[in-house]
């Protein structure tokens, strides 16, 4: 009595069928299999299933352990629905059914095709039905991409999982909204990040407070989502220094929608191949922002300014990487010392070329960093008190930018549901002139109302929230942080960052006195 392994298999294209017809679920191919078994008096040796597997999945795993029990001799018929069920490949087709089939004495059978490799036939049928199969996979995944590149082009988030700070939108599932419970903490990330601090410190001070990292709070919340190479880390369900770098370059929390990072090599590969920058979807104003474009833009230059925090505090010096020697170009390098008691510390400056040893540069002195910083702030409050007369100054709409990043994008969603009603007629008129059945017109109707619907329901939303934003702030509100800054005490790297593009210093100069160069933002 042959041993038979019965072989199942279910793909998300075909599930997605089964309410027109159920004939390819998985129970009923393994009634259907085993049926069959039945009536010729065959032993089943095990029967195995892949729910949710393509036909080109070459890493489906109840499929390799069945070849693998193919290979051991446990198995002499290994019987499918039809060939399909066994795999669209036709690569895996002839290596196996063709060649090693054969070498370990196994038989294939599919019974809806009458596939039968003991058959003479089976030979020539089993290449054009192998062409074809192979064909409508390829034929559903160019499908597959269009679709989804129409939708990023429209704005339509269409990843399964929110970025950390976000959730998706309960009433539209292409829509992102922001999540109260996490998106202060993105905030938190950011204003420490432009104000100095590491990602280690950021990262201690998360962990401290015994924040959920985004994987853990995805778990908490139950979404389903998992993270192999964060399950097998020793930081699982911790902050880490990778995850809030990710944070700090996702332009997303801006409102700005970025899809099309990465994209499957082919419909067979499913490895990832990134995508360059310039080549990613932006559909900027796409939903909320959680941080607004200066905080954004600040966080982004501190990153490709590449300075380094202090190893002792872990904080960036408020003239990392802004001075330079006026000389030789090169940037001046920090040294430390300590008073007596190591109570006080002080830092100086001096030029690259001299600290390094090539002493190839004549501006060999270095200059104290707290008298260059009282001097930079000296002259900056002098330049706002000269030019800056808080009384005169004109209040502006601090929300004016996104204010108009909403009304954009309401004119965009009112142009898609024009084109919407648009195609709803087109598709009427096509079918009164018979062009499409009665059938087809009905889906088209229905997947076009649906559009409608939702595209009336984002304007109104965005509508609201572009009449609540245009609200007056109140004036002494804004007066006080005018006065905020209108007046510093000392150089932080957040002032440095805000108004300094960078300082040149001179050699000393025979009267010990020595220029200084200052390049403002402003």
């Amino acid at each position: 009595m042959p041993n038979t392994g019965i072989y199942c298999r279910l793909s998300i294209e075909d599930r997605n069928k089964l309410k027109d017809d159920d004939s390819q679920s998985i129970q009923n191919q393994k009634s259907m299999l085993q049926t069959y078994c039945k009536e010729r008096d065959w032993d089943i040796y095990d029967i195995y299933c892949d729910d949710g597997y393509s036909g080109v999945d070459r890493c489906r795993p109840e499929f390799n352990r069945m070849l693998k029990d193919c290979e051991c001799g446990k198995i002499n018929i290994v019987l499918c629905k039809d060939q399909s069920r066994f795999s669209r490949d036709t690569v895996i087709i002839e290596q196996y059914i063709n060649d090693k089939f054969l070498e370990w004495g196994v038989r294939f059978i599919g019974v809806a095709d009458n596939a039968d490799s003991d058959s003479e036939s089976y030979g020539t049928m089993r290449l054009f039905t192998s062409a074809y199969n192979e064909m409508y996979v390829k034929d559903i995944s160019s499908k597959i991409r269009k679709t989804l590149a129409y939708k990023r082009e429209q704005g339509q988030f269409i990843g399964s999982f929110a970025p950390y700070g976000y959730m998706i939108d309960s009433n539209d599932k292409h829509h992102l909204v922001i999540d109260e419970n996490t998106a202060p903490v993105v905030r938190m990330i950011f204003g420490m990040y432009i104000q100095g601090t590491s990602y280690r410190n950021i990262v201690k001070e998360l962990n401290s407070r015994k924040i959920l990292s985004p994987s853990a709070y995805k778990r908490k919340t139950g979404s389903g989502y998992v993270n192999c190479n964060a399950e097998s880390s020793n930081s699982r369900g911790l902050w880490t220094q990778s995850t809030v770098a990710s944070i700090l370059r996702n332009e997303m929390y801006t409102g700005t929608l970025v899809q099309g990072k990465s994209h499957n090599i082919s419909y067979k590969n499913k490895k990832k191949k990134k995508v360059p920058p310039e080549n990613w979807i932006k559909i900027p104003g796409s939903h909320e922002a959680i941080i607004d474009n200066h905080t954004w833009k600040a966080a982004q230059d501190r990153i490709q300014s590449r300075v380094r925090a202090s190893s002792a505090k872990q904080m960036i010096s408020p003239l990392s990487g802004k001075v330079k020697c006026a000389v030789c170009g090169k940037p001046m390098k920090r040294n430390v010392y300590y008073n007596k008691a190591k109570t006080i510390q002080y830092y100086g400056l001096q030029c690259a070329s001299c600290k390094t040893g090539a002493m190839n540069c004549t501006n060999e002195k270095s200059i104290s960093g707290k008298e260059l910083e009282k001097i930079i702030i000296d002259e900056l409050n002098k330049i706002i008190s000269e030019y800056c007369n808080k009384d005169k100054i004109k209040l502006i709409d601090i929300y004016s930018e996104q204010t108009d990043a909403m009304k954009h994008q309401i004119e965009v969603l009112k142009k898609q549901h024009q084109t919407a009603k648009s195609r709803l007629i087109k598709t009427y008129k096509d079918k009164l002139d018979g062009l499409i059945s009665a059938e087809d017109f009905k889906v088209f109707r229905e997947n076009l109302s649906d559009e409608e619907i939702q595209l009336s329901g984002r304007i109104k939303e965005l509508t609201n929230k572009l009449e609540s934003s245009q609200l007056n702030q109140n004036a002494e509100d804004k007066y006080s942080v005018i006065e905020k800054y209108t007046h510093f005490s000392e150089l932080t790297r957040t002032v440095t960052e805000e108004f300094i593009d960078h300082v040149e210093v001179s050699k000393v100069q025979d009267n010990g006195e020595r220029e200084i160069h200052i390049h403002w933002n402003i």
